[in-house]
């Protein structure tokens, strides 16, 4: 019975250096992808303009005619709602001429 016990205690302590030395040796995870997108975040509000077929996407620092808000950004689309909250467009990108990001005060 003695070489019972002693054999099982023997392999969890192996079992448990096997497990302390796989999480160390794991990769950290990926970075986050960048993307056209990156610098916008879900509720931000945004202005929308639409030129020659193309959008431009705007953020203020401080409040401004700021038309919609982010309502979902996906790996190739990006979801507005205009401020009434009555229409929601997506926005693939390849339709995106620029994100824009206009700064009113200095750093």
């Amino acid at each position: 019975m003695n070489k019972n016990i002693i054999f099982a205690l023997l392999a969890v302590v192996v079992l448990g250096f096997v497990g302390l030395f796989s999480m160390a040796t794991s990769q950290p995870p990926p970075a986050a992808r960048r993307t056209i997108f990156s610098t916008l975040k879900v509720g931000q509000t945004v202005a929308v303009k639409e030129r020659n077929g193309l959008y431009e996407v705007s953020t203020m620092d401080e409040a401004g005619p700021l038309t919609h808000k982010v309502a979902e950004i996906g790996e190739d689309y990006l979801a507005v709602r205009d401020e009434a909250g009555a229409t929601e467009s997506r926005i693939p990108v390849t339709a995106v001429r620029a994100v824009i990001h206009v700064k009113t005060k200095p750093k």
